[in-house]
């Protein structure tokens, strides 16, 4: 049961509590859908994520509209007074002020009464405050990314005002064709001064604007450009872009919402991008064609204000996902059909009716409270409610406990009294951990929300796996992949050298999207750029060309990585390091062993794996060295290398550290003692049979029995 001052600022907490939870299920389970549909195609993908930010902007307005189907999670009180009694003297007409009556009654009671009024108005006001601050916060977060929304409307407007319609340029014939094969006949073509990118707008009147230069460019990277923004027309891009980023302005507090949006905007451009690729346009000229408008092409001075309400063809950021997309030929083309799209809204109002009709708490009538005696008159001889606090701490029970909870503690007491845990951990959970800024803290927290109230735990997985198909734009190395692994295929040479001239670029954004795609492609035509590439201005550019160094397998790499073991970057030297262990040449031992000193433990721990994969004697006695390393990380994994290497002279140091006083460090050495099957180790080991630890005495009796073989 939850007890607050009044009906209305319970209605207006639970109101913003209820909109964020119905929200964030709705997202969830597009998640969900989305990632049972990854091997479909993009357009149904933006399609279902299109129908849940409608559904979360919808469902708010819905519950107040729809009738009330009450399944009461808490239950609201509001506590009233009871009228005075017939007898009671009157102190009407005349209003008499609080301090006035205080001062005319018994001393006893007066008491009593001050006490409880300080109590009760404390309280009140600390409620409404705190509730009608948190309003205030959404509310003006809300409006302050409405306000943003229409700035980028009017901008939008302002332009078209700048930007003429044309008539005669040499590509308005072919836009004029493509348009109408792709059904459209209310759209204007523009022309846009300078190197602006390529865009669309507008849902009722819709425009595309090309820059002057496209006067001059070939037929094929018109065409291209022509038919991408005419593809947002087509689709009414526009339209969407516009409800999610309203979406996401209601539901700013809730990353959730940010999450949708971004996903959105990233399966709209691959939707484009497959109907140009559907339209006979060759992927790999696309991929060169879309890499040369985003490095020669800029968004120019209004591209943040406009971009709330313009779409462009080739923004930075969106790239590199992009041109992986266009140039697998195993991505699904297709869009969706009509029939598709009315289904995927007969489901949308089929979840919204319900849940914007569910209500989670009940009104419940009001505890009466004993009126305030008159003055003069004796005060009553009935006992306190439970809806109500006595002066007395010795009679304060559960009801009081909820009361101060909720309005002189936070509301997030009252919330976890009442509820028993089960909204606490949706809204303690979701909303702090979201605030963090991590999406992991946000499934973390929906996670436990669901627990509490006893829905199904692969609810919240299945979210993790939706969030985990996000993709990477610094993937990181997995140490336990097959060395052996070969390289791909050859590449099409025309994306080879559009992706290594794009490495020139004064543009670092446009450099690593660059290097991001030539590592993808594992072509072994691209080594000569990546050693290349190691002496880049970018420390990200630099860390992508040692992965890719590695994953080529090529001996060559050896020398340009070992020389890069002295970059400036912390990164790019823990990448370095890791490459070279995955080459395993011999030849690289020296610069692993010189990286057992660098200053950050990463390298260090990493160059003990890599030093552990070549098995070079030679890093027997350094890595020993290590296992007395300041960092517990690097001396496990000190150890572990020692294990592969099985060099008996590392035996002492070994069972010098199954004391480490870090118990990974005790368990690794025991293992690698088992590796190397020393009979000095035998006494140390059973005497690690007695460690403190248990997975570091199951070790070491695992070890033990390598030895008795």
């Amino acid at each position: 049961m939850l007890l607050l001052e009044t009906v209305q600022d319970a209605a207006l907490w639970l109101g913003l509590v209820d909109a964020a939870l119905k929200a964030a299920l709705l997202l969830m389970a597009a998640a969900i859908v989305t990632a049972a549909l990854r091997r479909s195609s993009a357009a149904v993908r933006h399609l279902v994520w299109t129908c849940a930010l409608s559904a979360a902007l919808v469902v708010p307005v819905a519950s107040l509209a729809l009738p009330r189907w009450e399944m009461p999670l808490l239950t609201v009180v509001a506590p009233t007074r009871a009228p005075a009694p017939a007898d009671a003297v009157d102190a009407s007409p005349v209003r008499m002020s609080e301090q006035m009556r205080t001062r005319l009654q018994p001393s006893g009671q007066r008491g009593h009464e001050t006490r409880e009024s300080i109590a009760v108005n404390t309280a009140l006001t600390r409620t409404l405050s705190l509730t009608t601050l948190l309003a205030a916060i959404w509310g003006a977060g809300t409006l302050l990314l409405l306000g943003r929304l229409f700035l980028g409307m009017v901008a939008v407007w302002w332009m078209s005002r700048r930007t003429a319609i044309t008539t005669d340029a040499p590509w308005v014939p072919l836009a004029r064709q493509i348009a109408a094969d792709l059904g459209l006949s209310r759209v204007t073509f523009r022309r846009s001064e300078g190197g602006s990118m390529p865009m669309a707008w507008g849902v009722i009147r819709p425009s595309v604007s090309m820059p002057a230069a496209a006067d001059e460019w070939p037929e094929d990277r018109v065409r291209i450009v022509l038919l991408h923004e005419l593809a947002h027309v087509r689709r009414a891009d526009c339209l969407t872009h516009l409800l999610a980023q309203a979406a996401c302005a209601l539901h700013w507090i809730n990353p959730l919402a940010w999450l949708a949006a971004r996903r959105l905007r990233i399966e709209r451009e691959r939707a484009c991008d497959d109907l140009v690729l559907a339209c006979g346009t060759p992927g790999p000229d696309y991929a060169d064609q879309l890499l040369t408008i985003a490095r020669t092409m800029r968004t120019g001075r209004l591209s943040a204000a406009t971009a709330g309400a313009s779409l462009a063809m080739a923004r930075r950021s969106q790239l590199e996902g992009r041109l992986m997309s266009i140039l697998d030929p195993t991505v699904p083309r297709t869009g969706v059909s009509r029939a598709r799209v009315a289904l995927a809204t007969a489901v949308a109002v089929a979840a919204i009716v319900p849940l914007a009709s569910l209500q989670t708490w009940a009104h419940e009538p009001s505890a009466m409270i004993p009126p305030r005696p008159s003055t003069g008159a004796p005060p009553p001889s009935v006992p306190a409610p439970t809806g109500r606090a006595t002066s007395n701490a010795a009679d304060q029970g559960p009801a009081r406990g909820r009361v101060q909870g909720g309005v002189e503690g936070t509301v997030q007491g009252s919330i976890e009294g009442a509820v028993q845990g089960a909204v606490q951990g949706a809204v303690q959970g979701a909303v702090r951990r979201a605030t963090q800024g991590t999406v992991q803290g946000v499934a973390e927290g929906v996670r436990s929300g669901l627990n509490g109230i006893g829905w199904p735990q692969v609810i919240a997985d299945a979210l993790d796996g939706a969030i985990s198909q996000l993709p990477n734009p610094n993937p990181k190395p997995n140490p336990n992949q097959d060395p052996d692994a070969k390289p791909k295929s050859k590449a099409d040479p025309k994306v080879v050298a559009a992706l290594t001239d794009a490495l020139k670029d004064s543009d670092k954004d446009v450099r690593e999207s660059a290097m991001q795609a030539l590592v993808h492609l594992r072509d072994p035509g691209i080594f000569d750029p990546l050693v290349a590439a190691l002496k880049d201005e970018s420390a990200d550019v630099r860390e992508s060309a040692a992965f890719g160094l590695g994953q080529l397998r090529d001996r060559r790499a050896v020398a340009p990585l070992t020389a890069a073991l002295k970059d400036t970057d912390a990164g790019v030297r823990e990448q370095v390091v890791f490459s070279l262990g995955q080459l395993r040449d011999p030849g690289s031992a020296d610069g692993l062993i010189a990286a057992l000193r660098d200053e950050n433990a990463s390298v260090r721990e990493q160059a003990a794996f890599a030093l552990g994969q070549i098995r070079d004697e030679r890093a027997v006695q350094p890595l020993a060295s290590v296992l007395k390393d300041a960092d517990a990380d690097v001396r496990e994994q000190a150890a572990f290398a020692l294990g592969q290497l099985k060099a008996r002279s590392a035996v002492d140091a070994l069972i010098a550290a199954l004391k480490d006083q870090a118990t990974n460090v005790r368990e690794q050495a025991a293992f690698a003692l088992g590796q190397i099957g020393d009979s000095r180790a035998v006494d140390a080991l059973s005497a690690a049979l007695k460690d403190a630890n248990a997975e570091v005495r199951q070790q070491a009796a695992f070890a033990l029995g390598q030895l008795a073989r």
